[in-house]
Order: C-alpha cells, then structure tokens, then sequence
C-alpha cells in the first residue's frame, strides 16, 4: 500500500519488528478511526512475509491491541505481539514502567523497562487429547486468549514432520505446539502458527499454554513465585508465574 493511501486512511506511521523470531508490521492508528475492511486490506497490502499486523490504537486513557494474523483475519490475542505492543509504545509514546493495556482477550498489564513483560490471558484447558488422535503422542487443549493444542513429543522435536502439525492445525482448529521437556526448569518448544499457516520461529502465547501444561501436569509443580524457560528458534522466552498471573518476557528489536 502506498504512504499517500495510507495518510488518506489516517496513517502517517508504520514500523517493522521482531519478538523472539516473530515478525509484526506495527501501524499506528491513534490518529484515526479504522473499520475491519480497512484493516484487512492495509494487512494483506503490507504484511509481505511477516507472521502479523498490529494495530496500535487509544480508547479512553488505555492503548488498545488489535492484532490481525498475516491472512488478514483478526486474532483474539498474541503474546508476543502484545510485547512488540509495549516497545512500541516506549518508542513512540515515549511509555514507560508499569502499564494497562487493552486487548481482545481483555485489560492486561505490562511493565516496560530494559526488560519487558506482559500479562498474559489466564490459561484455560479444555480438554485432554486421546492419544490415538497424536499418534500416541500426550496432548492437550488449552486456550490463551486464542487455542493451542499441546504435545509431548519428547526427543522426537526437532525431527517431527510439521506436516502433521498442519493437519493438525485444521482437525482442532488451534495453533500446534510440540515440546520437549529438557530439565525442571527449561523445554524447549516449535509452534505451527493458526492464521499464519506455517511454523513460524517462536510463539508467545503457545510458549504460555505449553509451560501452563510442563509446570502443572508434567512437573506437578504448584510454586508461585516461579519461571520456566523455553528455548524457541527464535531465542529465549521466560514464563512468570506471579501471584497476579502469568507473565511472557523476551526479546524484542525495532527493524
């Protein structure tokens, strides 16, 4: 899309971002009001190879999030594009240190600093996978503000077809996370992207759900305050477990 379409709609600024290996087009819509059709057109036209677009918008004295995967389709919540949300706005709003933001999935909070976390939408499982469905494989269904469908899949990680992981994708309607636990503090993890339609490098809110099912039901583990880390393609994630939540915190570079 054109900078003179884009200023027509109200938009003088769009930004290129990684999270972790996951690539956004960020656009700052503050200065103007925005319809869907308007938004999936602006996606499709300026997304190019990236995992997504986000829509930086205010409503009241909040931000709010609009995330839209790279189909053109919005998308409840993405961890990782609600981290690349805040160093946005530390960028160009110049914000800083604990923050509320809006979202889809609803008013979480944020700290911006020479880290950043933010607060992710509590994990809801739904249900246990049978094993003949995961081709013997242990899983589960747990939502994150948006689905994922969790395996343990053990050693077999890095050699698993992710062909698989996109029928997988299709017969639950969920992103796919394979993972496997390294230590009692440490898995690692690769994530087949709903909306995206490929494995993309890492996955913040799967990285949630999956180290929600390693600290609970693998670990048995009920500690609070405690982290776990997960080492994705595209670096590290680290997982809080707080008494007011859980937190996502990683890397995050302006492009």
């Amino acid at each position: 899309m054109r900078e003179d379409e884009l200023r027509k709609l109200g938009v003088d600024l769009i930004c290129k971002y990684s999270a972790t290996g996951n690539t956004f087009v960020v656009v700052d819509a503050t200065k103007t009001t925005l319809n869907d059709v308007e938004k999936e057109k602006i996606v499709l036209e300026v997304v190019e190879e990236r995992d997504g677009v986000i829509f930086v918008e205010r409503h009241s004295n909040r931000f709010f999030m609009d995330y839209f995967n790279r189909d053109g389709k919005r998308a409840t919540f993405c961890g990782n594009g609600a981290r690349t949300f805040l160093k946005f706005l530390s960028d160009y709003f110049n914000v800083f240190g604990k923050v509320s933001l809006e979202t889809n999935a609803g008013v979480l909070n944020g700290y911006i600093g020479e880290k950043i976390f933010v607060q992710m939408p509590d994990p809801v499982v739904n249900y246990f996978v049978p094993q003949e469905e995961l081709s013997g494989f242990e899983g589960i269904l747990i939502t994150v503000g948006v689905p994922h469908l969790v395996m343990n899949v053990g050693k077999a990680i890095w050699g698993f077809d992710m062909e698989i992981a996109r029928l997988l994708r299709h017969k639950f309607d969920a992103n796919v996370n394979l993972f496997n636990v390294l230590d009692s503090s440490t898995f690692e993890i690769r994530t087949f992207e709903r909306g995206v339609e490929r494995e993309t490098l890492s996955c913040g809110s799967g990285t949630t759900a999956t180290a929600y099912f390693v600290k609970y039901y693998i670990l048995q583990d009920n500690r609070i305050p405690d982290r776990l880390t997960a080492q994705t393609k595209g670096g590290i994630l680290n997982v809080l477990f707080e008494t007011d939540g859980i937190y996502l915190e990683g890397g995050v570079e302006h492009e």
